[in-house]
């Protein structure tokens, strides 16, 4: 019901899903080097146990994203290429306006900049550093909303739009 809260669940979640994923970083290391039939019974009960529930961790912080942009009071135009918030609206070039609704629909998911280029542009031949401007330009266009969304960059991840702690 309330901003503060669904920011806390995404926050749970997160941590949730990087503890599993750490652990099954972990586990993966060890069934290595487990006897044929011991890492046979280890994979089919505990790493897919905890890779199910990574994977339930993930649709839940998916849904409560969705929830927070509902909430936060972020509202897409796909026919004007814009984003209002309260009072504000943005508009949007069409190759912003293309990375911006990729990264909403991945959220809070990385995507490799890789991914980015061609799925956002088709073009996978385009240099990064004509991603990392259009980075910038949304970057800058969301911040001037005053909304709670950023978009963070992780090394070896890439890019997504995450709510920050302040918001709402």
């Amino acid at each position: 019901m309330f901003a503060s809260d669904v920011r806390h669940w995404i926050a749970v979640y997160r941590e949730m899903i990087g503890f599993n994923e750490e652990l099954l970083g972990r586990l993966g290391d060890q069934v290595k080097r487990l006897p044929r039939s011991a890492r046979d019974g280890a994979v089919d009960n505990d790493v897919s146990l905890i890779a199910g529930q990574l994977d339930r961790y993930r649709l839940r912080l998916g849904f409560w994203y969705e929830r927070q942009w509902q909430l936060e009071g972020l509202e897409i135009d796909h026919d004007a290429r814009t984003v209002a918030y309260r009072d504000r609206a943005v508009a949007f070039t069409r190759r912003e306006f293309q990375l911006l609704v990729l990264l909403v629909s991945r959220s809070p998911n990385f995507v490799s900049p890789n991914r980015l280029l061609i799925e956002a542009w088709h073009d996978g031949q385009l240099p990064e550093e004509t991603l990392r401007t259009y980075i910038a330009r949304v970057r800058g266009k969301l911040a001037s909303l005053g909304a709670a969304v950023v978009i963070k960059n992780q090394p070896r991840r890439g890019y997504a739009i995450i709510f920050s702690e302040a918001g709402g």
